[in-house]
């Protein structure tokens, strides 16, 4: 075959690639919306689901409350903003109670890719899944974690992970740091004073220096034992009113 037949040859079989690999694409239909970008204006974005990147592996404890199912990546374009990815998956309370709020993690063994997010749903029942996104905008293969979760009465549940962003130690010294601060609070001014104070516990009650960055804590440990202690009293105020409240705080740690 002559060398110019060779490259028209391979041409035709580039070509064919493209137009497959856009097909593919596109017959997976494309959604467009007006979304604000980062100034606040109003774009027009793409979005499209994209079948050619490889699928996240989901690294799921057996005895996990929570069921990472249908990872699926989507590209979206906006005009003047450039091209992004997302990959969306469900999040299914396999459980029998409802949750409060969880830690999921996402990882990869390059540099690029890597984070974790909390997230904390208005209400997620025994048997209800949410649709959860990650930005992924790196071509990295991402393994799916949940790390941590907690249940609506204060309960908890930890993933056995080394690279956890939630572990108990971490968590108990949030705990124990939110509970004496409310202990004093209503020492001071009463429970109601208590329950006033729960929407800015954040605020304070700081997590010490060098505490995120301690492997035996987590990132988020400390700030999850805040939380922690914030549903706990809550939990304590719905059943029983302040003296439950009272109680609770008095005789913490049990």
């Amino acid at each position: 075959m002559k060398y110019r037949e060779r490259v028209l040859v391979k041409l035709l079989i580039l070509t064919v690639g493209v137009l497959s690999g856009a097909l593919l694409i596109f017959s997976n239909g494309v959604v467009a919306a007006k979304r604000a970008d980062h100034r606040g204006n109003q774009v027009w974005v793409f979005e499209w689901r994209n079948p050619l990147r490889q699928a996240p592996h989901i690294d799921l404890q057996p005895d996990s409350p929570l069921l990472i199912t249908r990872p699926r990546y989507y590209s979206f374009m906006s005009i003047g903003s450039g091209i992004g990815g997302l990959l969306r998956f469900d999040v299914t309370n396999q459980s029998d109670k409802p949750i409060h709020s969880y830690d999921c993690r996402y990882y990869s063994p390059v540099l690029v890719g890597n984070g974790s997010y909390g997230a904390a749903p208005e209400s997620f029942l025994p048997g209800q899944s949410r649709d959860d996104s990650i930005s992924a905008n790196e071509y990295a293969p991402l393994t799916l974690r949940i790390d941590f979760v907690q249940f609506a009465d204060g309960t908890t549940w930890f993933s056995n992970s080394p690279q956890s962003t939630v572990k108990p130690d971490g968590l108990r010294a949030g705990a124990k740091a939110a509970a004496s601060y409310l202990l004093a609070v209503m020492s001071r001014d009463g429970s109601q004073a208590v329950m006033d104070t729960l929407p800015r516990i954040h605020a304070e009650v700081r997590e010490p220096n060098g505490m995120a960055t301690n492997p035996d804590s987590g990132i988020f440990g400390f700030y999850c034992g805040v939380t922690n202690i914030a549903v706990r009293v809550q939990y304590e105020y719905q059943g029983g009113g302040e003296k439950a409240v009272e109680t609770f705080l008095s005789s913490y740690p049990e």
